[in-house]
């Protein structure tokens, strides 16, 4: 678009234009006071600045629910992570719930920081949550790090590489229920309402010590034919394969058949991909190897039905540039992580998608997990609905999903297959106790000494996955052994929105 002004118009016009933004500020209000104090703390970074923030800050309430100590492991193990935090914009300036975009200086993440206050003074905090956002340019890793889990332990995020969909809910803040049944009949009911204005199609599992205590289903799985979704319904779980990917790579680490430090070129020889002599496997899997995406106008333009395999993915990025050099930042990657299922292919001499049927699903007990195809057969598997905006009508999402599930994403499973590879990681039977304990701690540290002694992960872990039509959570709390499940075939963030409500309701803020 041409403007036509006079010139001195036009020079002021520039002049404006050119003169650097202004620095972002916080409110100088109770809010503002509040995540003013949080960003101190990180810029010091020592335990002792945190215990006094802590200390200072978080109502009584939140300390009963967890203790000051465990507090302040959980969130020195987040600072060390992610260095001073550098406030880039406040998302939410006022209300129970101000919240603000930072950038991590060390670990090169964006972080949303949610704050829940008391409503009444001082208005303390009641519950913090760091959720990884994209940057301004579209790097960054999706997911989230719920309470006060680490931020990044276990990517997740949207199939597409964006993450999922978020907007906050406008609710207030809900409060912890008195018991796991009341939380379970307060989610049948949330559930129904929710299902009732269409903005919520799926399954909620909730469990204490693997032991579900709810598990229910509302919506529709077809739509045309008026299927209702079922307990053991199957959904696209998106992004979660990456998890799975994951194990992979740490079981063939602890056989010895490949190490963190190997790169792309020692497995894939023949590799296009930049910088494949520098990239290492311990990069591809925290998104620090500067690899991008595989969606685009490049997938757009390919027949779905020519991307059946792992190496079928290559075309679709192998000689696009890096977003960054090896290490020096983060960005989300689904190509990364389809080049991780090659190298599990070629060190362990098996097709990928066997591989992990054989070496994860078996063991766990998922019988009803496995990559798809959206022209395949799968029984009892739910049709995804997506739409442009909440007025249009839903329409089925088979157009927007590649020609078949990759080590990326895309594959589908059940809320209880879900929970049985939950109760095998905790119980060591996916891996052995040192890998676990680097499983549920920092992918980022070295690989663990064979045999070594590990010690109780404390925290939560968070795994996220969507794309148009399909959204899925698997959150995990080491500290009060509550798992919680949340799949459904519609548009994120529906599966996002609830779980969120179920966490305050188990006290898990």
């Amino acid at each position: 678009m041409k403007l036509r002004i006079a010139s001195a118009i036009a020079v002021l016009v520039c002049s404006l234009a050119a003169a650097p933004p202004a620095p972002p500020t916080l409110p100088d209000t109770p809010q503002g006071k509040r995540m003013a104090a949080l960003l101190a703390a990180f810029d010091a970074g020592t335990p002792d600045a945190i215990r006094a923030f802590i200390a200072g800050n978080l109502s009584e309430a939140a300390l009963a629910e967890i203790p000051l100590d465990q507090r302040v492991q959980r969130m020195s193990g987040i600072a060390n992570e992610t260095g001073r935090l550098e406030l880039a914009r406040v998302v939410e300036p006022g209300g129970s719930q101000p919240s603000f975009l930072a950038h991590a200086a060390k670990s090169g993440d964006w972080l949303e920081v949610k704050l829940t206050l008391e409503e009444a003074p001082p208005q303390k905090i009641r519950a913090l949550r760091f959720d990884l956002r994209p940057g301004p340019d579209g790097g960054g890793q999706p997911g989230s790090a719920p309470g006060d889990a680490r931020p990044g332990s276990a990517p997740g995020g949207a199939q597409r590489g964006a993450p999922p969909a978020g907007g906050r809910s406008a609710a207030p803040p809900e409060t912890r229920k008195s018991s796991d049944a009341e939380a379970a009949a307060a989610a049948k009911t949330r559930m129904k309402e929710l299902a009732a204005a269409d903005k919520f199609s799926g399954v909620v599992l909730m469990a204490k010590d693997g032991r579900p205590f709810l598990l229910d289903a509302v919506g529709l799985a077809d739509r045309a034919f008026a299927v209702p979704n079922r307990t053991d319904t199957r959904f696209n779980i998106g992004s979660i394969n990456k998890v799975f990917t994951q194990v992979a790579i740490a079981q063939l680490a602890a056989e010895g058949k490949l190490a963190l430090g190997d790169t792309i070129r020692k497995h894939l020889p023949d590799s296009k991909i930049p910088e494949a002599d520098r990239i290492t496997i311990q990069q591809l899997l925290t998104m620090t190897s500067g690899m991008g995406d595989f969606f685009g106008e490049r997938f757009e333009a390919t027949p779905k039905d020519r991307v059946r395999t792992l190496r079928d993915y290559l075309s679709l990025f192998e000689t696009d540039p890096l977003k960054f050099a090896p290490g020096t930042g983060r960005g989300y990657s689904n190509a990364g992580y389809v080049v991780l299922g090659l190298i599990v292919e070629k060190a362990s001499g098996r097709d990928y998608f066997d591989y992990v049927r054989e070496r994860i699903f078996a063991p766990a007990g998922m019988k009803s997990t496995d990559a798809s195809s959206p022209d395949a057969v799968v029984p009892n598997l739910a049709v995804g609905y997506t739409r442009d905006d909440p007025k249009a009508p839903w329409r089925s999402n088979v157009y927007g999903l590649p020609g078949h599930s990759s080590s990326a994403g895309g594959g589908y499973s059940t809320a209880e297959d879900l929970l049985a590879f939950d109760r095998a990681l905790r119980g060591d039977k996916l891996l052995p106790p040192e890998w676990t304990e680097w499983f549920f701690g920092n992918k980022s540290q070295p690989a663990p000494s064979k045999g070594a002694p590990p010690h109780k992960h404390s925290g939560g872990l968070g795994f996220a996955g969507g794309t148009g039509g399909a959204n899925a959570v698997v959150e995990m709390d080491l500290d009060t052994g509550y798992t919680i499940v949340v799949l459904a075939n519609q548009d994120p963030p529906a599966a996002e929105e609830l779980t969120t409500t179920l966490r305050q309701w188990l006290g898990l803020q």
